[in-house]
């Protein structure tokens, strides 16, 4: 990666000086950016292009290569990538488009692409892609105009994304230590870029734009390391149908389900953001300030009306606006005009127009107070010299320069809500320059300091939590349940298998016989105890109760007689192949649940929980997590459904036992890592009292 990111030679297949051509604009933007290497145009057709030595292919290049990028038609390709690996190049760009997004035959080419690379040592780029940008190797392989160095980098799928976030990082003054697009991404993958970029020095702030996901799995594993380093944020498009038809046609991936998607993010520490603009609000608030300790702000103005406007603002993005002690408060009024609230929001009244100095005393004040994590300043700053005369321009300027200078000395970050902001004003932009946010909207402003105590308070919860271990798990007695299901030419389990496969994996299951008669049937429920539930044992038959093979809260042993005689004839109804009739006990009252695995086609196993009944049938109430679980995990998915308190006890119930619930979803998700072949499997309902939890029904499905 890091010869990639710094190498010391480009070849350009295909390049070219004919205007407007992607070669041609990339071959000028490597050399206009300032590259130090050596440039290899490659084009059989001409000997010199922008006045190097041209070679009719790499192979003829006098020397080893490290790097290539590739902008010829998709047939050319593999011998075009067989030639650089001889040439010894660590990474291979494709530009070309064409190729898997296409269908078969382009991934076929594709295909071919990959082998030839990994077996010479190379990394692939793309296809399908725009190219990548290094400051460190003022290496500009993107086709655009020069790029400003700086602390962020951009990591996309979409190409044409790549050149909309540069243009408009550019009009936001913000400059860039690496741009990757990654393009349809057959080689090096996201997770792999991430790691690389948590090391790199140069980037302070990974800014992704996601599509479809590949290895979804490592991604949460290494951004989940990184995040705790530094901030990752993400725009992940597809939450609505349109979107997610969109990315498909786009790039050839299918987008996910949107639940997983956040909860996969929030696993990893990644901060999702839902548009351009607040991706760059909370990138320039990561880049430039420290990181505040909690969610408490101090918010101040020379006037009540912005200040109420900012408090909604702040409580509404999830940040407290206490009220300051008495001893704070007898340190900031002697700067306000007389009456004025040091309550906190803080009003300074007409002084601060003429005199910005108080705005400093104010901040400094706020700064020393324990009670105040981070300041939001909301109202006119930069514009004074407008309201009321031009020499406060200077004033104006001096006090910036002091708000800078407590900003990096009290480690408390200060964003500056101003209706100016968008103007040319020295003063705002020595905020700017000196790492303050500054925005011309109050909600902005709020949501930017939000996102930086989200993180911040998220970081500490990644560094305690711990991997989950599950232990009293016999692997091979459940590898031979699946084998066997497989074998048998079946997808569905029994529930019988269902259920040894949850034994095998120490979850702790309700009594059960199957019964091959009526009479077998009433001795087994009369030893167990009354009431009890029978239902229909059948490879053809998955969702039993629809069928009439169920019967619930049998009391002695005629009902159960006769109960085993009504299931069967109705499932021989539907089903050739009725092997029995399961025996179980009533399970005892309690709250139902939902516990379930599923392999996302982004994620990989992916466990759910949520209340049964209506909460799962009607108000969609889960949560999701992608596996390997934490213990902080765990915690989460359990306590952050809406129906929550329903655990804890509502209108006279005792609480119900969570650890009990915690412990079974630990177990799926162990099921989820250590058999690939199970695709599916549904605990439906739990049914958890105060004390454990019964398993009522189980299916899984495997492939």
């Amino acid at each position: 990666m890091e010869t990639i990111f710094n190498p010391k030679s480009v070849a350009i297949v295909g390049a070219s000086e004919v205007p407007g051509k992607a070669s041609e604009r990339r071959t000028r933007s490597l050399l206009e950016g300032g590259f130090q290497g050596k440039i290899f145009p490659i084009n059989p057709k001409r000997d010199r292009i922008f006045g190097l030595p041209a070679y009719p292919s790499v192979a003829e290049v006098p020397e080893e290569v490290d790097l290539v990028m590739i902008v010829i038609p998709p047939r050319f390709i593999p011998e075009a990538v067989a030639q650089s690996v001889q040439k010894g190049a660590k990474g291979i760009v494709i530009i070309t488009a064409g190729l898997g997004e296409t269908g078969e035959e382009g991934k076929k080419i594709e295909a071919e692409i990959l082998r030839i690379a990994s077996e010479g040592g190379a990394r692939v780029i793309g296809p399908n892609c725009s190219g990548l940008f290094s400051a460190s190797a003022k290496m500009n392989l993107l086709g655009v105009p020069p790029i400003k160095p700086g602390p962020f980098c951009i990591l996309a799928q979409s190409g044409n994304i790549i050149d909309s976030l540069t243009h408009y990082g550019r009009l936001r003054g913000v400059g860039f230590s690496k741009i990757i697009s990654a393009g349809n991404a057959i080689g090096l993958q996201f997770h792999e870029y991430i790691e690389y970029l948590g090391e790199d020095p140069d980037t302070r702030v990974i800014l992704l734009y996601l599509e479809g996901i590949k290895e979804g799995g490592r991604l949460v594993e290494v951004a989940r390391q990184v995040s705790q380093r530094k901030p990752i944020v993400a725009i992940k498009v597809g939450r609505t149908k349109a979107g997610a038809r969109a990315a498909a046609s786009h790039t050839g991936a299918l987008a996910g389900d949107d639940q997983v998607v956040d909860a996969a993010l929030k696993q990893a520490g990644v901060i999702r953001v839902a548009n351009v603009d607040e991706l760059f609000d909370v990138g320039l608030c990561f880049a430039g300030m420290p990181l505040p300790k909690g969610r408490r702000v101090a918010i101040f103005s020379e006037g009540g009306g912005d200040n109420s406007i900012a408090a909604d603002n702040a409580e509404r993005a999830g940040l407290e606006v206490p009220l300051l002690p008495p001893e704070a408060q007898e340190k900031i009024k002697p700067h306000l005009l007389q009456g004025m609230p040091a309550h906190n929001p803080i009003d300074y009244g007409g002084t601060a127009e003429e005199n910005p100095e108080v705005i400093v005393r104010v901040v400094e004040a706020l700064m020393e107070e324990e009670t105040v994590d981070c300041l939001y300043m909301t109202g006119f700053f930069g514009g004074f010299k407008e309201i009321i005369a031009p020499h406060v321009a200077e004033l104006e300027e001096k006090a910036a320069r002091e708000l800078v200078r407590l900003v990096r000395e009290a480690g408390k970050p200060l964003v500056v809500h101003t209706s100016f902001a968008n103007e040319p004003i020295k003063a705002l932009e020595i905020l700017r320059e000196g790492g303050i946010f500054v925005t011309p909207s109050s909600e902005r402003a709020a949501q930017g300091l939000a996102q930086m105590v989200r993180f911040f308070l998220r970081r500490e919860e990644l560094k305690g939590a711990r991997p989950v271990e599950v232990t009293g798990i016999d692997s091979e007695r459940a590898r031979r349940i699946v084998e066997g299901v497989k074998a048998s030419g079946r997808r569905n389990l029994l529930e019988t298998e269902a259920r040894e496969l949850l034994e095998a994996y120490g979850v702790k299951m309700p009594p059960a016989v199957l019964a091959g008669s009526p009479e077998e049937a009433a001795e087994a429920a009369s030893v167990m105890g009354f009431p009890a539930v029978l239902k229909v044992v059948s490879p053809q038959i998955l969702h039993k109760s629809e069928v009439g093979g169920v019967k619930l809260d049998l009391k002695g042993e005629e009902e159960v007689k006769d109960a085993f005689g009504e299931i069967v004839k109705r499932a021989r109804e539907v089903s050739s192949e009725v092997l029995g009739v399961l025996v179980t006990p009533m399970a005892p009252r309690g709250q139902e649940c939902i516990v379930g695995l599923v392999r996302d086609r982004q994620f990989g196993p992916v466990v759910m929980f949520g209340l049964g009944g209506v909460f799962v049938e009607v108000l969609k109430d889960v949560s999701f997590r992608v596996v390997p679980l934490t213990d902080l995990d765990l915690e989460e998915m359990v306590r952050e459904i809406r129906g929550y308190s329903v655990l804890e006890g509502i209108r006279g119930e005792l609480p119900k036992d969570v650890g009990a619930l915690k412990d079974i979803i630990a177990r799926v998700a162990q099921i989820g890592l250590d058999l690939p072949e199970v695709k599916e499997l549904d605990l439906n309902p739990v049914i958890v009292h105060e004390r454990g939890a019964s398993i009522v029904d189980a299916r899984a499905i495997v492939a």
